[in-house]
């Protein structure tokens, strides 16, 4: 075996139920294991209620084998509908700050306005993608005190603007893509300044927890899954795996199971990390032009 194959454990915040007591049990559970994290979070206003419009206007079926109060906390379904729009506050930017100086942890933007993005940033003119890229990186640098790197797309909602908007604002990689390797995309056709029109993926590969108990499994079934799954990983000699949860649900509600997934990484001899320090340790990515995406 040649390859060291690495794990990145991608959190995603699109409540602020999720932001306040979701984020605190993933750094707690990073601490113990000595597990990096790589959390992603919703800036804007979070209106999670606001789904249910999202839903109804696609016509979307949902199937939920997850009692919904199980699923979220009943504030987020309210919100946005009954209880008014948040933002983040004082309390929860200290909060963020704090952790964000732990060495295991590291914060990302998950788009803005997460339930806005989901049901229309794909159809956004150019414009309209620039103010919203421009609104993630002012929230950000008052939270962080610094310029964000990376960005994961909401319900992995893109357009060919915001891939042009990440290279002009100087993102190093983003986060976009879902059940595919990494890669680097190249946002037009190649030509002789092409680099600085390709931007590396750093995806997502494994589905959810929460994914595979709507496929009716049991929780042994679930670390079965993904047992073989990392198997067939080291097996071929892959580099990098990517699971992620979202953190108003599985550190909340099955806590005991995701410590279990994060100890089998231990036992398989995987490399934990996050993906700015995969992006760092990157020598050679396919590149996949955008147009191929599109077919």
């Amino acid at each position: 075996m040649t390859t060291e194959t690495n794990f990145c454990l991608r959190v995603d915040v699109d409540t602020f139920e999720g932001l306040r007591y979701g984020i605190p049990k993933i750094v707690n559970l990073s601490k113990k294991l000595d597990f990096p994290v790589t959390i992603y979070v919703g800036l804007g206003k979070y209106a999670t209620g606001r789904n249910i419009f999202r839903i109804l206007k696609t016509r979307r079926k949902v199937k939920l084998n997850i009692n919904g109060l199980k699923r979220n906390f009943v504030r987020s379904y309210t919100r946005g509908i009954i209880l008014p729009p948040k933002t983040i506050g004082s309390k929860e930017k200290e909060l963020l700050n704090s952790y964000n100086s732990e060495e295991l942890i590291e914060f990302h933007p998950h788009g803005c306005n997460h339930v806005k993005w989901s049901s229309s940033f794909a159809n956004f003119s150019f414009e309209k993608t620039e103010n919203w890229m421009d609104a993630i990186n002012n929230e950000y640098k008052l939270i962080f005190n610094k310029k964000p790197i990376a960005n994961a797309a909401p319900n992995f909602q893109t357009n060919i603007h915001y891939f042009k908007i990440l290279k002009k604002l100087g993102y190093a990689f983003s986060s976009d893509f879902y059940k595919m390797s990494p890669f680097i995309l190249e946002i037009e056709e190649a030509r002789k300044d092409s680099k600085n029109n390709k931007i590396v993926q750093l995806t997502v590969t494994e589905p959810t927890i929460e994914e595979y108990l709507q496929q009716e499994k049991t929780l042994t079934q679930i670390r079965n899954e993904y047992e073989k799954s990392f198997k067939r990983y080291i097996e071929q000699e892959a580099d990098y795996v990517c699971m992620y949860i979202h953190s108003a649900f599985e550190p909340i509600r099955l806590g005991d199971t995701l410590e279990e997934i994060c100890q089998l990484i231990y036992k398989l001899d995987m490399k934990p990390t996050t993906h700015t320090n995969f992006y760092k340790k990157i020598k050679e990515l396919p590149t996949i032009n955008y147009s191929e995406l599109l077919k």
